[in-house]
């Protein structure tokens, strides 16, 4: 098999791995060998797309969003019939980006159509039914290296073969969910401020094969790129999205944009129009927006430092971080939880309500060992001083953990990647001491997302 028909045929097999897409002949095993054509479905898309794009073709992979592989099997023709696209470049000194669109039809795949665009990489794919005929459009972020943005385009079938909508339309981050609750999919684009163009939220819909805006909205002036960007319940009857951005000195701040249904405009509720920012979640931590405990809600992290500390903490786990979800409705944040987070040894500890503004925390990096204290009033001390020691957590490597003093006090809370997590109350009679179960349910590691 040669270079060019190997890679064409890796990227069937991760395209069928990365995109829900069940190819015949497809296992574990599969993956790991050299990779060759092995079903039916595969070695016929490889033809033809070989056919398409010619024999000196080099595939291009999206570089964001939920598809990665340069071959995305997705049904964009509707009653399940079989359908592919695919990103390549036709030669290495092409200078645009192509994708061809194939469907399966009476048993055999054919060409639906290939498009070429000038920009030199794919930025990331979508799908969603934007105009509400029962199929899904594809939406491609066309990238470009220069600036971190991309433009858009929309896909769809229409009279036997694949047409192309260019929207008039840069971004920094795009996603594609009905967020106006009209059964329709929309286009949700942010783009930072950059020369004339203004840091500004859209709400892009497409209706008789032409772009409609729905919505817009203001967004943080000083944000230069996006960390995080998260779609979903926003409290138990509002969808969003929430954005997490990077602002100078690393700072990051949280934004949010929903469709207000009875205002019919798209809002953003933690934008200051006075300072252009959003002030009210910047934060001097890496901590993005997550469905912190699993109710299908995403939170908003605020922090706030730790008692005894002044300016910026040295670590983040000198900050306790509140996860709040908002309510629209009433406009104001509903703290969920408190925990204190030490990401280098990737874990999070929830704080109980009795500890709340009554203790602070050290990280010992040498040690890997987070010690929290009770925080106490003082006469020589205004701010209040360090108190005796409520708890200690520490990550040992397995070796150490075994060869460690049995009288340390030191109870196992999980064992994970080689690495021993453990605990020690050394005050128990305390009135804020935790029982060791207590501190083994607060104790996570932080999950992949």
């Amino acid at each position: 098999m040669g270079r060019r028909a190997a890679a064409l045929a890796a990227a069937l097999l991760l395209a069928a791995a990365l995109s829900g897409c069940s190819f015949a002949g497809l296992d574990a095993q599969a993956l790991m060998r050299a990779p060759r054509p092995t079903g039916e479905n595969e070695a016929d898309i490889q033809n033809l797309l070989e056919q398409t794009a010619g024999d000196e073709m080099i595939l291009k992979y999206p570089e964001a969003g939920q598809y990665h592989a340069a071959i995305v099997s997705h049904d964009l023709f509707g009653g399940g019939s079989g359908g592919a696209m695919a990103f390549y470049q036709k030669d290495e000194n092409s200078p645009s980006t192509s994708v061809a669109f194939m469907r399966k039809a009476g048993g055999k795949w054919q060409n639906a159509g290939a498009f070429s665009n000038p920009a030199p990489q794919v930025d990331r794919v979508c799908f969603g039914d934007l105009d509400g005929d029962g199929r899904d459009e594809a939406v491609v972020g066309w990238g470009s290296g220069l600036n971190s943005t991309g433009s858009v385009c929309v896909y769809y079938y229409k009279n036997g073969r694949m047409n192309e909508l260019r929207l008039n339309q840069n971004y920094t981050e795009m996603t594609v969910a009905d967020l106006d609750g009209d059964g329709r999919a929309e286009i949700f684009t942010a783009s930072v401020a950059a020369g004339d163009q203004p840091a500004e939220a859209r709400l892009l819909g497409v209706r008789n094969e032409a772009v409609e805006v729905k919505g817009t909205a203001p967004l943080d002036t000083g944000v230069t790129k996006y960390a995080s960007l998260k779609t979903g319940l926003v409290n138990e009857k509002q969808v969003g999205v929430v954005l997490d951005g990077i602002k100078a000195a690393n700072v990051m701040t949280t934004e949010m944009l929903y469709w207000d249904a009875k205002k019919k405009s798209l809002q953003a509720p933690f934008y200051d129009p006075r300072t252009k920012t959003a002030k009210s979640t910047e934060r001097a931590t890496s901590v993005v927006s997550r469905d912190i405990n699993g109710d299908k809600i995403i939170e908003i992290p605020i922090v706030t430092l730790m008692p005894g500390y002044s300016g910026l903490g040295e670590d983040e786990a000198d900050y306790l971080t509140n996860w709040h979800r908002y309510d629209t409705a009433t406009g104001t944040f509903v703290r969920v939880m408190s925990m204190v987070i030490d990401y280098a040894d990737g874990y999070w500890f929830s704080i109980p309500d009795m500890w709340r503004g009554k203790i602070t925390t050290k990280l010992d990096p040498a040690t890997r060992t987070l010690h929290f204290y009770q925080w106490m009033e003082s006469p020589k001390s205004p701010a209040g001083v360090r108190g005796p020691e409520l708890l200690r957590i520490q990550a040992f490597t397995e070796k150490e953990w075994n060869a460690r003093p049995k009288a340390g006090g030191f109870f196992l809370l999980t064992k994970k990647d080689r690495l021993c997590y453990a605990a020690a109350c050394p005050s128990p009679a305390s009135p804020l001491a935790m029982t060791p179960r207590e501190v083994a349910d607060a104790f996570e590691r932080i999950p992949q997302d």
